[in-house]
């Protein structure tokens, strides 16, 4: 009897793993949908071969999450992970967490200087060393150039970038254009200086650009639905048997 039981969630799996690969069942798909009812194992085997299925092919294509819908159908429990699994599953979650709170409170401060120094207050820029000062800002501006061009090159390697870069370079743009207007105002900055900013306003379009044509290809998707057609291979027919399990290849089918 467990030998006959073996070889029917053989054929099964077999069948199975034809359906997950889109090809021909060796069985009526109605005939594998009965055993799946009334054998655990050959569930958690379907649902442990459609996730792998589905990590080989990797974003290539979607597939919903079928794990509680085989369950379900086959009227079975939903098995439970173990604690030690749990706790691997919780650590990461955790440290992206922390990680991102951190990283929210270095903007918070980052920020908080920026304000500062925008109304007036010193932090460390003295006028009695001018000129170290002045050789400092200069080497800040360009860390800043540096580093937004190597953002923009980035970008063009790899376009997913730029929803990243983009509203970083759109507050530096605008914040920027501020600040030139009261200077040019002042006139304590020469038009020469202005139009090299230039190149900033039209990178910073050009991000825009590239953001926006990239975002139809990168959208995760937005339906999990589980597929309520059920397709039938030739051959195959609907309702419930009570006749074993047999490939359509065995002579004594």
């Amino acid at each position: 009897m467990d030998d006959n039981l073996d070889v029917e969630c053989k054929v099964c799996r077999t069948a199975l793993s034809a359906r997950i690969d889109g090809e021909r069942e060796i069985v009526p798909a109605a005939r594998v949908d009965e055993h799946l009812e009334q054998c655990a194992e050959c569930c958690s085997w379907y649902v442990a071969a459609v996730e792998t299925s589905k990590r080989l092919r990797g974003g290539s294509s979607y597939a919903p999450d079928l794990t509680g819908a085989i369950f379900a159908a086959a009227e079975l429990e939903l098995p439970q992970p173990s604690r030690l699994s749990r706790l691997r599953a919780a650590v990461p979650t955790s440290r992206t967490v922390s990680a991102r709170v951190l990283l929210g409170l270095l903007g918070v401060v980052q920020c908080a200087l920026a304000l500062a120094q925008l109304a007036g207050f010193d932090f460390g820029m003295s006028h009695h060393h001018a000129a170290e000062m002045t050789r400092h800002l200069l080497n800040e501006s360009t860390a800043w150039s540096l580093a937004i061009g190597v953002g923009f090159l980035y970008c063009a390697l790899r376009p997913q970038a730029a929803s990243g870069v983009l509203p970083v370079l759109g507050v530096l743009v605008a914040a920027l254009s501020a600040f030139v207007v009261s200077d040019l105002y002042s006139g304590v900055v020469p038009v020469s200086r202005v139009l090299s900013h230039g190149l900033l306003v039209i990178a910073l379009v050009l991000v825009v650009v590239v953001h926006r044509t990239r975002r139809p290809d990168t959208s995760p998707p937005t339906s999990d639905r589980v597929p309520t057609d059920l397709v039938l291979p030739p051959g195959a027919q609907l309702g419930r048997r009570t006749r074993h399990l047999r490939s359509t290849q065995d002579p004594a089918a």
